[in-house]
């Protein structure tokens, strides 16, 4: 379903909405372009046991409480946010790929996410990706984010997007695996407190072409876990 053009509005009238299909072949997919807005009183789940799609471009916009995307073993889920304008914020968390489930959130061209705490591979089994790139492209924690908190976390951030948070983590619990690369002029991850890079996991950390990564309070380099 496609909600299109100045003025398009797509309010349904319900606490919670999933994007979710049966197999590959049968995946919804949500576009909300062009200006359109979508508010919902709940969470919104993409690929909440099947597979799913959503994306907002050309300053599409959508507002609700948490986000998840992919929330169970066998689905999988991307959730694009590309284009000046176009942003998705929430009031809560946001979590790409828990409960065995396969996410990919894409922040591009000057796309923006807000939340609270940023999940990526929250749970054991879980896969997420989470790609910021290209000026203006922003993911904005309030809270923590998790590179792999339980799971299996990856965090790209390359020509010129910019990643921030309070608290960050790669490679948050045993068990889990967290990479997160920051890479190309203009490009930032910045944690206005600690980073921890294989905190009880592994983690690895990698800075490259010009890519810059602020860290405001301590940086521990494998507290109990592997750390590159």
């Amino acid at each position: 379903m496609t909600v299109n053009g100045a003025g398009g509005v797509f309010n349904p009238r319900v606490g919670h909405f999933s994007i979710d299909g049966n197999a590959a072949d049968d995946a919804p997919h949500l576009v909300i372009g062009n200006t359109a807005t979508t508010t919902l009183a709940g969470m919104l789940r993409v690929g909440y046991i099947g597979p799913g799609f959503l994306t907002m471009e050309s300053g599409g916009v959508v507002t609700n409480t948490t986000g998840h995307i992919s929330s169970a073993s066998g689905s999988t889920a991307v959730a694009t946010v590309t284009g000046t304008g176009s942003e998705w914020n929430k009031s809560r968390s946001l979590y790409v790929g828990e409960n065995g489930g396969t996410g990919t959130l894409n922040v591009t061209g000057g796309g923006v996410v807000s939340n609270t705490t940023g999940y990526i591979g929250d749970d054991s089994g879980s896969t997420g990706v989470a790609t910021v790139t290209g000026p203006g492209s922003q993911w904005n924690n309030s809270s923590n984010l998790y590179v792999g908190s339980s799971g299996t976390g990856t965090l790209n951030v390359a020509d010129g997007g910019v990643v921030s948070n309070t608290y960050g983590f790669i490679g948050k619990s045993t068990g889990s695996t967290g990479v997160a690369t920051v890479t190309g002029t203009g490009s930032e991850w910045n944690n206005s407190s600690d980073l921890h890079v294989g905190n009880s996991g592994d983690g690895i950390l990698n800075i490259a072409d010009d890519g810059v990564v602020t860290v405001g309070g301590a940086t521990s380099i494998g507290t109990s876990g592997t750390a590159i």
